[in-house]
């Protein structure tokens, strides 16, 4: 059994209160003045570790919280919660409680501490297909205070311009297969993406909202498929917006209306030289979407790509250009599971146009 995370909501209250995290007036460390402290402290990043500095003191305390840039990445989901009275009565809190667990709740309480911090990424274990061998797939938001329109990508196999099998099977039949079952289930993986991805929009606004000096802040997949990211002047936009939204404004779930998919067998990318087989495509947007899908090159959606990731990128675009108007075309109806609060889970119907 593994032991208690630091950010257990009984343990982090016990250490607080606790005299043993007292500093000794007569440490090296103590004589330090605040200003080298906090120069120390905002090398560290890290908010577990942040945390431990938080409960040495209540000196410590005080520098801790005025770090300006946090790392955190997601501990090992443990969304069951056993004690219906400690689940938050706020439905965002519910939504954060029933996905990751009372033990990231807690983080997330501690995280919101710190007022003054400028940059922000958090790294999550995506809960819907967690379980899934999932390396091949990729996918892209564009987002404000709402999704506007989200992009799949799931090849087969994909090989650089050498012909070397990057990632993949590699093998020429294989590669190009796609029966119905895994059809089928790279469709319904590319539902549970964009449900995770709800989640994570809501909660990206609450942060935007709660830490009003940010001046960039991320949410990644920990597999690297994907993010979600706002800076310069889209989380301008994103932070006057929540600023004067109301929670209910905040905790509404706008969903895309409109689904367009397609399998291409092999294509070829035109700049990087890249191959991908067997590629199940689909783009998830709103009905009176506008702006096209310039977003994808936008700096500010995405930050730094290593090759593949720009492989990735550039196949989205090309399979837009060249095949959009030939893509399948359905309507998304999406039904509101009650019982599992107001965001985590949304049953979708597909039908014709």
């Amino acid at each position: 059994m593994s032991p208690p995370s630091i950010f257990c909501p009984k343990k982090l209250r016990n250490l607080e209160k606790s005299g043993e995290g007292d500093a000794n007036d007569s440490s090296p460390i103590s004589r330090l003045p605040d200003e080298i402290i906090l120069l120390i402290l905002n090398r560290l990043i890290d908010l577990k570790t942040l945390c431990f500095c938080y409960l040495v003191s209540k000196r410590f305390s005080s520098i801790v919280l005025q770090v300006d840039a946090i790392s955190f990445a997601s501990p090992v989901l443990n969304p069951h919660i056993s004690d219906k009275k400690t689940i938050p009565s706020k439905s965002f809190l519910r939504m954060i409680s029933s996905l990751y667990g009372e033990s990231f709740l807690s983080a997330y309480r501690f995280l919101i501490k710190f007022k003054g911090v400028k940059s922000l990424c958090i790294e999550l274990l995506a809960p819907g297909h967690s379980a899934v061998d999932s390396r091949l797939f990729k996918w892209k938001v564009n987002f404000t205070k709402k999704i506007e329109s989200f992009i799949f990508l799931w090849p087969n196999s994909l090989c650089d311009k050498d012909g070397f099998c990057v990632n993949g099977n590699g093998d020429e039949e294989g590669s190009l297969e796609l029966n119905s079952d895994l059809l089928k289930n790279k469709h319904i993986i590319s539902f549970q993406c964009l449900q995770d991805i709800m989640a994570w929009h809501v909660m990206l606004l609450y942060l935007v909202n709660d830490l009003p000096m940010l001046e960039e802040v991320s949410i990644s997949d920990s597999g690297r498929r994907g993010r979600l990211s706002l800076s310069g002047k889209k989380l301008s936009e994103v932070k006057e917006w929540v600023h004067s939204a109301s929670e209910t404004m905040l905790n509404r779930v706008n969903v895309p209306t409109i689904l367009r998919n397609c399998y291409i067998p092999v294509f070829k990318l035109p700049v990087s030289g890249y191959v991908m087989k067997g590629i199940y495509f689909c783009v998830m947007e709103m009905k009176d979407m506008e702006g096209g899908n310039e977003f994808l090159m936008s700096s500010e959606n995405g930050g730094f790509e290593d090759k593949e990731e720009s492989a990735y990128t550039e196949a989205m675009m090309e399979i837009l250009k060249k095949y959009k108007g030939m893509m399948l075309t359905q309507n998304l109806r999406w039904n509101l599971d009650e019982e599992a609060g107001q965001h985590p889970r949304l049953q979708f119907q597909i039908s014709e146009p």
